[in-house]
């Protein structure tokens, strides 16, 4: 069966005939993900009123990350937003401060944890987590933390029900769940599901036990990104952080995308206004299909700087 990324490329670009050949689709799925990894080469949107995205400042420093803060001030004080936090690991600061400066209703989640159901003060917590799309969740998690049990896993749609909020937004959804994220936001966007979510907030992994280690596991990441694109999100924030050296073990192609030894990023998105109009058309600005589709059948593949993350040893 074909990848979904091709289907939506064919949305994109009529002409263009879904390729079949693995070497051209990774291609096009490492360009793609570069492009996401690049300032500016992804579509960007503003804040509501052109603020900046903002922190919020916490204690544990490497988990502050920016996002539209304007766009939860702007609220009505009687329409109270809605906070989804994935992937909490036991630690409430950031949901706990988002009730007590926007006085949001927050709710967390996280199938390995064990807490009481009223956590913290305006924090309920559940033991259940997102459904992703073509994820092994069982390989699929830090050193750090426990492989996820599918039986506690459900999509957005289903806890949104199982919660009680039908029929209202989600204004802030954080997904902080150690390389499930991106079969979650392929299920998300490809869905249509990403329509009940005005902010993703997303810390995106890209090693090998952090969602990354097969070829189709490249596949479903640049799935996930295409869908994005397609239900016209662009990137409101991006910030360069951190894995553990005990995760930094990387797919081939991975380190044809990022950009250090234990490259991660904070991103967060945000739907683009109807007026403004998203490039069409993958990999990239400057790679044009027709152009890889040639190179692909005259055996080229693109040129990529290949980051040497790993110290050149002797064998044995």
């Amino acid at each position: 069966m074909e990848s979904g990324y091709f289907n939506n490329l064919r949305s994109h670009n009529p002409e263009a005939v879904a390729p079949r050949n693995l070497r051209l689709r990774l291609s096009h799925a490492v360009s793609t993900l570069r492009c996401l990894t690049i300032p500016k080469c992804y579509p960007t949107v503003r804040c509501l009123d052109d603020k900046a995205p903002m922190q919020i400042p916490i204690r544990h420093e490497w988990e502050q990350q920016a996002f539209c803060v304007s766009d939860l001030t702007e609220k009505s004080s009687d329409d109270k937003c809605l906070i989804y936090s994935f992937g909490i690991n036991g630690s409430t600061e950031w949901e706990e401060k988002m009730h007590e400066e926007f006085g949001c209703e927050v709710f967390a989640f996280d199938p390995t944890s064990k807490l009481p159901r009223d956590v913290a003060p305006g924090v309920t917590f559940h033991e259940i987590g997102l459904q992703g799309d073509e994820v092994d969740v069982s390989k699929t998690h830090s050193h750090q933390y426990d492989a996820l049990d599918a039986s506690k896993l459900l999509t957005l749609g289903e806890i949104i029900d199982q919660m009680g909020h039908t029929g209202r937004k989600i204004d802030v959804l954080r997904l902080d769940c150690e390389g499930c994220e991106w079969g979650v936001l392929k299920q998300l966007a490809c869905s249509g599901e990403s329509e009940l979510v005005e902010q993703l907030m997303v810390e995106m992994h890209f090693q090998k036990n952090l969602g990354l280690s097969t070829d189709e596991d490249i596949l479903t990441a640049a799935d996930a990104i295409a869908c994005l694109e397609r239900e016209h999100w662009g990137v409101a924030s991006m910030e360069v952080s951190g894995c553990g050296p005990a995760d930094a073990q990387y797919h081939e192609l991975a380190l044809k995308i990022i950009r250090g030894p234990f490259f991660l990023l904070y991103v967060t998105m945000k739907r683009l206004p109807e007026e403004q109009q998203v490039w069409h058309g993958y990999p990239n600005h400057t790679t044009s299909y027709a152009h890889i589709v040639s190179n692909v059948a005259n055996n080229v593949l693109p040129e990529y700087e290949t980051y040497d993350v790993y110290p050149t040893k002797e064998k044995d």
